[in-house]
């Protein structure tokens, strides 16, 4: 799929407009449905220093989490968005409030006297030498879609980060994501949520009391590759 920034609106469909037709099939069976979602293109922009490419990615993906929200019911609807990493990804320099995310720091380095963006990563393509120093990123278009960031490592690809990452989720069983968790917790989540698998007493003590039994669950996963934890 190309990026967003790049995608033909008459031959190639948004992340959203994916999501919408998956839905849209999927809903035709009376036992529900567990659908993935990934943002897959916020990874691709990252490790290749494209910080750009990869937040427009985040901002559709965020649209496309936000129409399935839409399209669903919290009643029957657990819908989870978490990722299965960071990245080496950053933003800082004491920018002010209105200031372009792509745009410069308001202050030079205190070390080589040179501007630097806000935007900047660990490792990754976007490490240059001219002339012995730092590129001066003024001299170079930093608000290009394509443009690569400047990294303190030089490496082809940028890596992954190490750090936790972000869970959330709305619906049926969504209390039981809170805090820190292992990673292999959350699908024993939805599968509880599901009443699918080998733990399904919660949903016979339901039933055996009077209260409705849990119906058809329809189980949304965004997997969504983070630079940056929203």
């Amino acid at each position: 799929m190309q990026y967003e920034l790049n995608r033909n609106n008459v031959t190639d469909p948004s992340l959203s407009e994916m999501v919408e037709v998956a839905i849209k099939i999927l809903s035709k069976n009376p036992k529900g449905f567990f659908l993935l979602v990934e943002g897959g293109r916020i990874d691709h922009g990252h490790h290749e220093g494209k910080a750009k490419q990869a937040l427009h990615e985040a901002v559709e993906m965020d649209q496309a989490i936000g129409l399935a929200g839409t399209m669903t019911s919290l009643d029957d609807t657990l819908t989870v968005v978490t990722a299965d990493h960071s990245h080496v990804f950053t933003f800082g320099g004491y920018t002010p409030r209105g200031n372009s995310i792509f745009g410069l720091a308001p202050m030079l380095s205190d070390t080589d006297k040179k501007p630097f963006t806000s935007i900047l990563y660990g490792n990754g393509p976007g490490y240059k030498v001219v002339g012995g120093e730092r590129e001066n990123v003024s001299m170079v278009d930093y608000a290009h879609n394509n443009y690569q960031a400047q990294s303190a490592v030089p490496l082809r690809h940028e890596t992954h980060g190490g750090e936790d990452v972000a869970v959330f989720a709305k619906g049926p069983m969504a209390h039981l994501l809170h805090g820190v968790h292992e990673q292999n917790y959350i699908p024993h989540v939805m599968a509880y949520a599901a009443c699918i698998g080998a733990n399904r007493d919660h949903c016979a003590s339901a039933s055996s009391s009077g209260s409705p039994s849990p119906g058809p669950l329809v189980l949304l996963l965004a997997l969504l590759p983070l630079g940056i934890l929203f």
